[in-house]
């Protein structure tokens, strides 16, 4: 049951990583990622990256890829993590989005240095300092937004991480997502990520008010862990219904201009991987500016009258690992969907498969490493999937197009077993 009820902590899978004899790390001249300032307009083109560096999966669609930082501050709120009365609930979110074809910019790092440093130090990964700029994204920062074929504006998602897990562990969902047209804000859930890291050089590690218990704990600690979890979903689901209030409010007046008169708040998503799929689940119970809900592999925490116990009047897709136990919540929040239901399973997965870290982790500690935590299935396949079933959901309930891989299972995906209701 624990193992899938929230990721696990990723200091606890880096740590891991310094017990294999894969070893492995990247050289000076491998630091700085090739194509750095080209035209986005001129395409990327069949070269391959450099030695030593790992080019993430690319994009699937039509746009070129920009993204940005913000720093943001819900003056309404207190941070129940820290002691000091007066601090306020502040957050970190990463906007990805379709790019104009002809902007220029520098391309994203993966990780920040002190992200870097997180996962090489803290966590035990054993990489050399700096490791992280050998890691190869496609989105470049301080590129204008894509103006939309028909002039309208851009539909809206919200994603969340996992619990304690970084929101760059999903840059290639992320960045498909915007190569598709779609406006994504990824929220760093403050003191429940690995790691936060504020403009003004603030780095606040993991510190949540939710302390996960020992592997060996007792069923009541479980319990109990179980209890906190389903109440501390509320903050993460203000967190998100805060992010919307600045998207809507910034669709009015962006003080950069970037997203002035761009964003559709009539077309909404919210989606999540483990923890950040019970905020979605229980985002849409209570928010209905939420159009749409997906939750991938995770339990769906929530109190006795929210996600599991009601039935959600948005579409709502559960996508799960091959290992997902037995889940009540899972159970009963599909089978009391007002709205069109979806439940996938995919074979050979496990609980951090549908992340980044299987692609990052064979690249630098080599095949078949925790496959407990990351399954069996090809890393390459595994974003494959994942991205193109969260992509057909959106583009089926959030944009309101066609997407034939929801009628039913697909003989291109033969390690997914679908069903959908009603």
């Amino acid at each position: 049951m624990f193992h899938s009820d929230v990721s696990r902590h990723a200091l606890c899978l880096l740590a891991a990583f310094s017990a294999s004899t894969l070893l492995a790390g990247c050289s000076d001249h491998d630091a700085v990622p090739p194509h750095e300032g080209d035209p986005v307009c001129a395409g990327w083109g069949d070269e391959a990256p450099a030695d030593g560096v790992l080019e993430l999966p690319r994009p699937t669609g039509p746009h070129p890829v920009g993204t940005q930082i913000r720093a943001l501050t819900d003056s309404a709120r207190g941070e129940e993590a820290t002691e000091d009365p007066d601090d306020r609930r502040e957050l970190m979110a990463q906007l990805f989005y379709p790019a104009d074809p002809c902007g220029t910019g520098q391309l994203a790092p993966y990780l920040s240095p002190e992200e870097g440093d997180s996962r090489r130090t803290t966590g035990g990964l054993p990489a050399e300092d700096g490791f992280e700029a050998s890691i190869l994204t496609h989105a470049r920062v301080g590129v204008p937004l894509a103006d939309a074929e028909d002039g309208a504006p851009h539909p809206v998602l919200l994603f969340s991480h996992g619990f304690g897990m970084l929101r760059a562990d999903y840059t290639s969902l992320l960045e498909d997502l915007a190569s598709h047209g779609f406006v994504v804000a990824a929220i760093s859930h403050t003191y429940d990520t690995e790691l936060a890291v504020f403009p003004d050089g603030r780095a606040v590690p993991f510190g949540s008010v939710v302390l996960t218990p020992a592997m060996d704990a007792s069923e009541e600690e479980i319990e109990a862990f179980s209890q906190a979890m389903g109440e501390h979903v509320a903050v993460w689901v203000d967190d998100a219904r805060f992010v919307l209030d600045e998207l809507t409010a910034a669709a009015q007046d962006d003080p950069g201009g970037l997203l002035t008169g761009r964003l559709d708040l009539e077309r909404v998503g919210v989606l999540g991987h483990s923890y950040g799929g019970a905020m979605a689940a229980e985002a849409c119970a209570r928010d209905d500016r939420f159009d749409a809900g997906l939750d991938i592999d995770g339990r769906l925490f929530g109190p006795q009258d929210g996600a599991g116990g009601r039935g959600l009047a948005q579409p709502f897709f559960i996508l799960l690992a091959a290992d997902h136990p037995d889940d009540p919540s899972i159970d009963e929040t599909y089978g009391a969907l007002n709205g069109q239901g979806y439940r996938a399973r995919v074979e050979d997965t496990a609980h951090l498969t549908f992340s980044d870290l299987p692609i990052v982790v064979e690249h630098f500690l080599g095949e078949g490493v925790l496959p407990e935590l990351l399954g069996t299935l090809d890393p390459t396949r595994a974003v494959e999937i994942t991205n193109a079933y969260t992509r057909a959901f959106v583009q089926a309930h959030v944009r309101g197009e066609a997407a034939p891989l929801l009628d039913g299972p697909s003989p291109e995906y033969p390690e997914v077993t679908f069903e959908k209701r009603p």
